[in-house]
This record gives structure tokens, sequence and C-alpha cells, in this order.
């Protein structure tokens, strides 16, 4: 289970080394670096390597596991930072070994002249949302009770909201593993053989368009596309209570029989 108090003071505890970081990672039961948690990293590293902007997108790609509770390195290349956006180029690494690639687009938020939103529906009755302990949240989750397999929504809250920062951060953490739970709740995965996982996520992209107020919380809308030939594919949005558009991501994955 993934410890928001944890992550806020390793994120603090982040040390700057030569164009980059130095990192912690919390130890999995598979050995692996999830993920999710490396997205959460990498929306901290970027904002500090450029503090007068906020990270707009990610487009990542998970190339090894590493290995978790190990500490790893974050290097950062700047491609551009201007007066509206920074273009970043950041590997996430463990000594040679590069773990992950993302490239990331910050930006300085304007006014607006066109507010265009397209979320469908806005939530309905979410008092009476199922219950769930959902993965690397800090909290439980709810599930809307008319999810399908065509629709998978997942409302998250917290009790207390985090800095701006931090709250995008944690909707890249949660972004991340959407799209295979989306898989999961509606087919039958073969189970796993000891130390390893059914699947993974191996692309991931996320558009932070709003702020999130996490204490009224924010709905995954997840929807898997494709799943075949050993691959997954999907897509889904974050809207707020009252049904704006928060965020979008995708997701590409594997799907792994058991040995």
């Amino acid at each position: 289970m993934f410890d928001l108090v944890e992550a806020i003071e390793i994120s603090q505890r982040v040390r700057p080394m030569n164009g980059g970081f130095e990192c912690e990672t919390l130890k999995t039961p598979h050995g692996g670096i999830f993920g999710a948690y490396q997205l959460f990293q990498i929306v901290i590293a970027s904002e500090m390597a450029v503090p007068d902007k906020r990270v707009f997108s990610i487009q990542t790609v998970f190339a090894n596991g590493g290995v978790s509770g190990d500490a790893a390195q974050i290097s950062i290349e700047t491609l551009q930072n201007g007066r509206s956006f920074a273009f970043l180029s950041v590997t996430f690494r463990q000594a040679t070994t590069i773990i992950s690639r993302h490239e990331v687009m910050l930006t300085v938020d304007e006014s607006d002249f066109l507010h265009h939103r397209n979320a469908g529906n806005p939530p309905v009755d979410l008092d009476s949302w199922e219950e769930l302990q959902s993965g690397l949240w800090p909290r439980p989750a709810h599930r809307d009770p008319n999810s399908n397999i065509d629709q998978l929504s997942i409302h998250y809250q917290l009790d207390v909201q985090p800095d701006p920062m931090i709250t995008r951060a944690l909707l890249a953490l949660v972004s991340e593993p959407a799209i295979m739970a989306a898989i999961n709740t509606y087919h039958e995965i073969p189970a796993s053989s000891p130390g390893r996982v059914p699947g993974n996520v191996l692309a991931q992209s996320i558009t932070l368009l709003e702020p999130a107020d996490l204490v009224k919380g924010v709905i995954l809308r997840s929807t898997a596309q494709y799943a075949g030939q050993g691959r997954v594919h999907g897509h889904g949005n974050m809207v707020n209570a009252e049904g704006n558009l928060i965020a979008t991501y995708s997701t590409t994955g594997v799907l792994r029989q058991p040995r």
C-alpha cells in the first residue's frame, strides 16, 4: 500500500546532483519499482528543476523494472525553457540501467479567452458508490456500481488537500494502473507465478489540464480499448465531482502467461 505521508517525506529527501537529482524508491513485493511511483517522482523532480512552471503533460516509456528499495537517479535535459513553456527529457535510472524515460512539458497557466471541455456526463449518486481498496491510493476509493466493460469509474478522495505539486504527482500516480485495473475487473486473468506480476505498463501518457480538489475527489473513467496478442491498450479521463475535466491519460501494457 502506498503511504502518502511517506511519499511526501521521500519527495523532501530528493537530493540535487549534477544535471538532476538522486532519490529513494519504495520496496515492493515483486522487486521492481512501481511505474506509478516513478511518475509521482518525475512530477516532483520536473517542477523542482523548473520552479516557475507546472507539469502539463508527461509521455513515458518504462524500459526496465529496476530494483525497488535501492536509490535511483533522475537526470534532466532541458530542451527549451521560455516564458510560457518548458520541455524536459527526464531519465529515471539506477547506475547505468535506464528504468524509464519521460518527455515532460511544463507550462505557465494563462487567462482564458476560450474554454471548452468534453468530459461526458457528470457523475451521479457518489454516496451510493461501492467502497474498494484501490492499488496505490492512500485511502479507500469508491466504484460506480454502473461501471461495465466499456468504462470503469472510480472516485478517489483524501481527507486533506496536498500542495499543488503533490496533487499533480498523485494524479500522475493514480493514472498509471487504471487501464490494467479495468482489464482485471472485467476479464479473468490467469494467476501469475510466484514473484511475477500478470501484466505491467510499458508506455503511459498523462495531461494535467485543471487543478484538482482531492478533498471533494476526482473520478477516473477508464476504457480498456484492446487486449490481445499479449498486449493491452486503453485511455481515460479524470473529472471532478461536478463533471469538469481535470486530466486525460493513455496506457499501453503487456499481459504475461504464467510460467
